[in-house]
C-alpha cells in the first residue's frame, strides 16, 4: 500500500493506496511547529480508526512547501513504509518541466500537473486555490511550461482585515449581489466576485498563450467556493494533488 502526503501551508492531505483504489483519504492543519512524534500519533490514530494495519504499508511520497516539517515526514514515513520518496530534482514526473529554475516549482504543482495531464492528455491549466491562488500549465505532449502565482482568496481576506483599521474578518460566501449594502456585503462581493475576475482572465491569457485551448481543472480548499461561478473551470478534484503523487510513486519505483 502507498501512503501520499501533501503538505501545504494551511493543510496537509494524507491518503492511503492500495494500488487500485484510495482506501482512506484525510485532511488536518498544517503545524510546523510540531514534533515527530506528535505528527506520528495523529498518523496512527488515522490508520487505526480507518482499520489499515501499518504493516500494508511498502511505498511513501511526499510533496511538501513547508521546509521545517519535510524531515519530519521523510523519517516518519520511513519508519511506516521502509523508505520514502520526497518530489523534488531528480525524481521522475514523465513531465518534461520547462521552467527557468526546476528547483523552485512547488512539489505540489508538479503533482498537481502530473495528475492533470493523465487525464486529459492535452493542454491544461490547474487552478488551485490554497494559501495562495496558483495556475500550472502544461502543454502537450507533456511539458510543464509554466505558473502564475497570486495571493488565496483566505489570504487577501486576512490581509484585509490586518491592515484596514475599520475593516473586519468576514466569512467567504458568495454574496447575493456585487453591489454591497453594507461592510461584511461589500467585503463579499469584492473578494468572491473580485476573484471569479482575477481567475477568469488568467485563465484567457494563459490559454491563450497555450495555443488557444485548454483543460481547466481546480482544485484546494476554496475551489468548492469559487470554481462554480467560473464556467471556464469543467472539473473540480479536492485530492487532485495525492492523484499526482500517486502518478509520480508509480513511476519511480
Amino acid at each position: 500500500m502507498l501512503l501520499a502526503v501533501d503538505i501545504g501551508n494551511t493543510h496537509i492531505a494524507l491518503g492511503a493506496h492500495s494500488g487500485e483504489a484510495w482506501q482512506a483519504r484525510w485532511r488536518v492543519r498544517t503545524v510546523p511547529g510540531k514534533t515527530g512524534e506528535e505528527y506520528g500519533l495523529l498518523l496512527r490514530g488515522l490508520l487505526a480508526e480507518a482499520g489499515l494495519a501499518r504493516e500494508s504499508f511498502h511505498q511513501a511520497v511526499v510533496a511538501s512547501v513547508v521546509p521545517s516539517l519535510t524531515p519530519v515526514f521523510r523519517e516518519l514515513c520511513r519508519k511506516l513504509a521502509g523508505r520514502a520518496l520526497v518530489v523534488g530534482p531528480g525524481v521522475k514526473t514523465g513531465l518534461d518541466i520547462r521552467v527557468d529554475h526546476p528547483s523552485e516549482l512547488g512539489a505540489d504543482l508538479v503533482a498537481d500537473a502530473v495528475a492533470a495531464y493523465a487525464r486529459f492528455k492535452g493542454n491544461c491549466i490547474v487552478v488551485d486555490f490554497g494559501t495562495a491562488t496558483t495556475f500550472t500549465c502544461v502543454a502537450a505532449p507533456g511539458a510543464l511550461v509554466g505558473v502564475a502565482i497570486a495571493p488565496g482568496v483566505g489570504t487577501a481576506a486576512r490581509a484585509l482585515a490586518e491592515h484596514a483599521a475599520q475593516l473586519p474578518q468576514v466569512p467567504l460566501v458568495v454574496p447575493k449581489a456585487a453591489l454591497g449594502k453594507n461592510t461584511l456585503e461589500a467585503m463579499q462581493s469584492g473578494l468572491v466576485f473580485g476573484y471569479v475576475g482575477l481567475v477568469r482572465e488568467l485563465i484567457r491569457r494563459l490559454g491563450a498563450e497555450l495555443g488557444g485551448e485548454a483543460q481547466v481543472i481546480a482544485t484546494g480548499g476554496h475551489a468548492a467556493l469559487i470554481a462554480p461561478l467560473v464556467s471556464e473551470i469543467q472539473a473540480v478534484d479536492p485530492w487532485l494533488t495525492l492523484e499526482g503523487l500517486r502518478l509520480i510513486a508509480a513511476r519511480n519505483p
